[in-house]
C-alpha cells in the first residue's frame, strides 16, 4: 500500500520512493523486490514527464541503479540496466526536458528553458541536471556492481553514450567527466585502499583484470572518436596510460602499453608537432620512472652508492617474494616473462659452471671474454659452449652462496627494483614496435625521434654501467638480490638495437624532412657505432 501511495504522490514521495526501493532490496524477499520493481517501471513508462517536471529524475535514476548493482535478484539487475540504457532516448523524446528539442542539433551545450521544468533545478546546467545522473549511474554500478557480466555493460554503456552524444557536450562538461567518471575509476592504481572498502582482495583482481581493462580500452577509443574535441586533454590520456604502465602488475603494464601504441596509431595522421612534443615527453618521464638508479645504492656496503629518491608512481610489490617470478599481484596475473627468462638463462649457466668445476683439482677465479671462451688450469671449454655464454664474469666455481636471511622490509625494496628493470624492457619494447612502424616514422618530426633516441642511448649506458660493474653484481647477489649475480644483459643489448636500427634508418632516408636533420643524424650515430665496435674488438 505504501508503494502505490508514493506511486500517486511524486510531488513528496521520490526519495521516501528511492529510500525504500534501497531497503526492500536488502531486506525483503524476490516477489517483494519484483512488486517493487514493476511499481518503478510503471512509473518509468506512464509518468516520466512528471518526474522530469517535478525535479525527481535524479530520484528514478538512483532507483534503477541500486536494482542494477543488487546481487541477489540478477534477472532484475540486467533489465534494470537496461531500462537506465533506455533513459537516455527517453528523455531526449520526453517535452518536459528541456533536451528534447535541441537532441541532434546542439553545438554549445546552452539552451532556452522549457516551461514546466523545476526552478529549483535551474541554477544547474542542463548537462548536469539530465546527462550527469545517467553516466553516474553506469559510473557506480561500474565501480561498485557485484555481477561481472552487469559492470562489462555497464562501462560499454557508459562510453557508448559518450560516444553517440559527447558532441553536444561543451567543453566544461568534458572536464567534469573526465575528473568525475573517467579518471576515478583508474584512482585504485594510485590507491587500493579506495577499492579495498567495497571489494575483497579476490574481487579487486578480478575487477582490475577484467572492469577496469575493459574501461581503459573504452578510453582510447572515446579519445579517439573525439580527436578534435579532446585533444586539449591530451596530457591528462597520456597521463593515466603512464600510470598504467607503471604496475608491478605485468597484465596492467601490458595493456597500458598496448593502449599507447593503439592511441598514437589510430591518431597518427592527425597529430601536429605540439602533439609529438607531448607523446615523447610522455616517454621521457616513462624512461625515468623506470630507470633502476637504485641498482647503484642496493648494496649496503657499495662503495658508489648514491642516493636515489624513492618514486610513488611505481608501486611495491603486495607481499613479500623470493624471486622475480613472485612480482606479479596476485597468483593469477602473468609472471614477468621477460626478466625471468633473463634469469633462467643465467641459471642455465650457473649450473654449467658448477659442474665445470667438479673436474677441477682447484678453485680459481674464471676470466670469460666476450665470445664466450674460458680459460681454467688446464681445461677449456668445447666450441657448442663457448656460444652459449653471455655472462663476462661469474664467481669462483668452488664457491657455494650460503643462504641469505633477507627481512621483508629489503625483500620489498629489492623487489621494486626488479620491477623497474622488467618494466625498463617494456619500454624498450614499446619503442621499438612503435616507431619501427611505417605511418608512425614518417609522421614524427626528426628533432622528436632524435630526442627519443636520446632516450634509448641513456638506456645502453646505464645498463652497460651496471654490467661492467662486477664487484657490485656480486655484492647484490651475496646480499641476496637474486638467485644469481643480476645482470642488465638484455637492456644492454636490445636499447643498442633499437637505436641502431633507427638511427640506420633515418640516415638513409631520402625525405625532404630526414635530409635536414642528416647532420645530427649523423653526429648520434657515427660515435655510438664507433664505440660499439671498439668495445668489440677489445673482448
Amino acid at each position: 500500500m505504501y508503494l502505490l501511495w508514493l506511486q500517486g504522490s511524486l510531488t513528496v514521495g521520490c526519495r521516501s520512493f528511492e529510500n525504500m526501493i534501497i531497503f526492500l532490496l536488502t531486506c525483503f524477499t524476490e516477489a517483494v523486490v519484483n512488486l517493487a520493481y514493476d511499481h518503478v517501471t510503471q512509473i518509468y513508462n506512464t509518468r516520466f514527464g512528471v518526474v522530469i517536471s517535478q525535479g525527481a529524475f535524479a530520484d528514478l535514476v538512483v532507483c534503477l541503479t541500486e536494482f542494477s548493482k543488487n546481487l541477489k535478484f540478477q534477472k532484475k539487475s540486467l533489465a534494470a540496466i537496461e531500462a537506465l540504457k533506455s533513459t537516455v532516448p527517453k528523455m531526449l523524446r520526453t517535452p518536459e526536458c528541456p533536451l528534447s528539442h535541441r537532441a541532434g542539433s546542439l553545438t554549445n551545450g546552452v539552451g532556452p528553458e522549457r516551461e514546466g521544468v523545476s526552478k529549483a533545478i535551474s541554477r544547474q546546467t542542463q548537462e548536469e541536471q539530465f546527462w550527469f545522473p545517467v553516466l553516474f549511474a553506469f559510473h557506480d554500478i561500474l565501480m561498485t556492481g557485484d555481477d561481472l557480466e552487469v559492470r562489462s555493460q555497464a562501462s560499454n554503456y557508459l562510453f557508448d553514450i559518450l560516444k553517440q552524444y559527447g558532441g553536444d557536450f561543451p567543453p566544461d562538461f568534458w572536464d567534469t567527466i573526465w575528473r568525475q567518471l573517467i579518471y576515478p575509476i583508474f584512482m585504485v592504481l594510485k590507491s587500493k585502499s579506495e577499492m579495498k572498502n567495497v571489494l575483497n582482495h579476490e574481487d579487486l583482481s578480478v575487477w582490475l583484470s577484467t572492469t577496469m581493462i575493459q574501461a581503459l580500452r573504452n578510453v582510447i577509443t572515446l579519445f579517439t572518436h573525439y580527436f578534435d574535441s579532446l585533444e586539449y586533454m591530451m596530457d591528462r590520456f597520456l597521463d593515466l596510460l603512464a600510470l598504467c604502465i607503471c604496475q608491478e602488475n605485468d597484465t596492467i603494464a601490458r595493456i597500458g602499453s598496448n593502449c599507447l601504441q593503439q592511441l598514437i596509431l589510430q591518431n597518427v595522421h592527425r597529430f601536429q608537432p605540439e602533439h609529438w612534443s607531448k607523446i615523447v615527453g610522455s616517454f621521457v618521464e616513462l624512461f625515468d620512472r623506470t630507470t633502476a638508479h637504485q641498482l647503484f645504492s642496493a648494496a649496503a656496503s657499495s662503495s658508489d652508492s648514491t642516493s636515489i629518491e624513492d618514486n610513488d608512481s611505481v608501486r611495491k610489490p603486495q607481499g613479500e617474494a623470493a624471486t622475480v617470478k613472485d612480482l606479479s599481484l596476485n597468483a593469477d596475473s602473468p609472471t614477468l616473462s621477460t626478466f625471468v627468462g633473463a634469469q633462467q638463462e643465467s641459471e642455465k649457466l650457473d649450473r654449467e659452471s658448477s659442474t665445470a668445476s667438479q673436474s677441477e683439482q682447484t678453485a680459481e677465479s674464471v676470466n670469460r671474454t666476450r665470445s664466450g671462451s674460458t680459460r681454467t688450469n688446464n681445461t677449456s671449454t668445447s666450441p657448442s659452449q663457448a656460444t652459449t655464454e653471455l655472462e663476462d664474469y661469474r664467481p669462483q666455481s668452488g664457491l657455494q652462496q650460503q643462504p641469505i636471511v633477507v627481512t621483508a622490509a629489503r625483500r620489498k625494496f629489492f623487489n621494486k627494483i626488479i620491477t623497474r628493470c622488467v618494466l625498463q624492457l617494456l619500454m624498450i619494447e614499446t619503442v621499438n614496435e612503435l616507431f619501427s612502424n611505417d605511418a608512425v616514422y614518417a609522421q614524427i618530426p626528426s628533432s622528436e625521434l632524435l630526442r627519443l633516441m636520446a632516450l634509448l642511448k641513456n638506456s645502453y649506458t646505464f645498463a652497460k654501467k651496471f654490467n661492467n660493474n662486477k664487484d657490485l653484481r656480486m655484492r647484490l647477489w651475496r646480499e641476496g638480490f637474486m638467485k644469481q649475480p643480476p645482470n642488465l644483459l638484455k637492456q644492454e643489448s636490445g636499447s643498442a638495437a633499437c637505436y641502431v636500427s633507427i638511427l640506420v634508418r633515418m640516415y638513409h632516408d631520402e625525405g625532404e624532412e630526414r635530409r635536414r636533420s642528416r647532420a645530427e643524424t649523423e653526429a648520434a650515430l657515427t660515435p655510438y657505432v664507433v664505440s660499439l665496435v671498439l668495445a668489440w674488438a677489445l673482448y
